[in-house]
């Protein structure tokens, strides 16, 4: 059992290595993202204007006939003054050829309070410039930056393997005979001497100190690349996980979606409506809508809240409809186990020491993937260069 064990941790952990590296060293980075991408680009964030706010559909409004080519999916409104309003925009829809203009999506920062832009980029293009570092990796963290689902689907199968060998690594930690806790002291300590002997201890002791952690890591990886298809339907065995409005409007036929009949200010108001009726009383932060299935969602509260926003979903056809909410404390335990994954893996379900712990243990990652690799690296040399020594002894 041990040797089947020791050969699944071995290959599952070299297929993983390099996609966990990569992961470990960009979310050390982004563990501070909105900060490391508002110190890289000033002009993004800082809002000089003075006073009350606009309200975001005029916002919105503003943006789109000074653009007609395009159109607001997605707003980020300030959870703090003098601080810019974010506004996703795409191409609308050629009515002479029934295609989306030739236009690229952007990301453009208005004035919240005199509606001027502030600045625009073009979210997750490559690579290291200061307007694009900090979306490209996020992206590239997400999903490799991979076209398509592509990258989403290959790092929630990495994220499963790796949780797989969370429970793999431990179990051959684990002493053979009695007493346990004596046997099994030495994993827990790092030796120093020897080169060989120090990667195993770091491997090995650092994924043991830091397994309790590690793990949830782990799982929100899962979380947050396949809610739907693998980790609700997992977590729904124990408690109901239902599927999200995507999903739930993603399954309807397309002609039972209805088509959008207001803008941007009327889905405010319905926002604030659907929210004084559940007893939200935070200020609005977020407000998008999807164009495919037909529906607005919003979100309450800081964008930095321990367990995340609140958010409710409402008719692109009758605002009166609400078609669902995710509130955190709210729901089965299911629902509250899913909510909690996004503020786990960032680390802010701790606040600032949490996402501290957070980019500390993205090192943690890279430095097991690293030495993982190194270790299987001298096994694998060891019988070569013990031939090399007959070899050479025997000439």
């Amino acid at each position: 059992m041990r040797v089947a064990l020791l050969l699944l941790h071995r290959y599952v952990g070299l297929a993983i290595a390099l996609f966990l590296f990569l992961a470990g060293v960009t979310g050390t980075v982004l563990a501070f993202h909105h900060e490391l991408d508002e110190w890289l680009n000033p002009a993004f964030y800082h809002a000089p204007g003075v006073g009350e706010p606009l309200d975001p559909g005029a916002l919105a409004e503003g943006l789109e006939q000074r653009y007609p080519r395009m159109q607001v999916w997605y707003m980020e409104m300030p959870d703090e003054p003098q601080h810019s309003a974010l506004l996703a925009l795409v191409p609308r829809t050629d009515p002479a050829t029934g295609e989306p203009f030739a236009e690229r999506p952007v990301v453009r920062y208005l004035d919240p309070v005199t509606g001027a832009e502030l600045g625009s980029r073009h979210w997750g293009e490559c690579c290291f410039s200061s307007e694009n570092l900090v979306p490209f990796l996020l992206e590239f963290h997400y999903n490799l930056a991979l076209p398509g689902s592509w990258g989403i689907w290959l790092m929630g199968i990495v994220a499963m393997l790796w949780v797989l060998d969370c429970f793999v690594s431990l179990l051959l930690t684990l002493p053979r005979g009695r007493p346990l806790l004596r046997k099994w002291a030495p994993a827990w300590r790092i030796k120093t001497g020897n080169l060989h002997r120090t990667t195993l201890d770091v491997h090995r002791a650092s994924g043991l100190w830091l397994w309790l952690l590690l793990l949830p890591v782990a799982v929100s990886s899962v979380a947050m690349n396949l809610p739907e298809q693998v980790f609700k339907p997992v977590v729904s065995l124990f408690s109901p996980a239902p599927a999200s409005v995507y999903a739930a409007r993603g399954a309807m036929p397309a002609d039972e979606l209805g088509r959008t009949a207001y803008g941007y200010r009327e889905a405010y108001q319905h926002a604030l409506g659907h929210g004084r009726e559940l007893g939200l009383v935070a200020p609005i932060t977020e407000l998008y809508y999807s164009f495919e299935y037909n529906f607005y969602g919003a979100g309450f509260g800081a964008h930095d809240d321990p367990q995340g926003n609140a958010w409710v979903f409402f008719h692109g056809t009758d605002g009166s409809q609400l078609l669902g909410q995710e509130i955190p404390g709210q729901g089965s335990w299911g629902e509250r186990f899913f909510r909690l994954q996004a503020p786990i893996h960032g680390g802010r379900i701790l606040g600032l020491p949490g996402r501290v712990l957070i980019a500390a243990l993205g090192l943690v990652v890279a430095v097991l993937s690293v030495t993982g690799v190194a270790i299987w690296w001298r096994k694998h040399r060891a019988p070569v260069r013990a031939r090399e020594r007959r070899l050479a002894q025997a000439g």
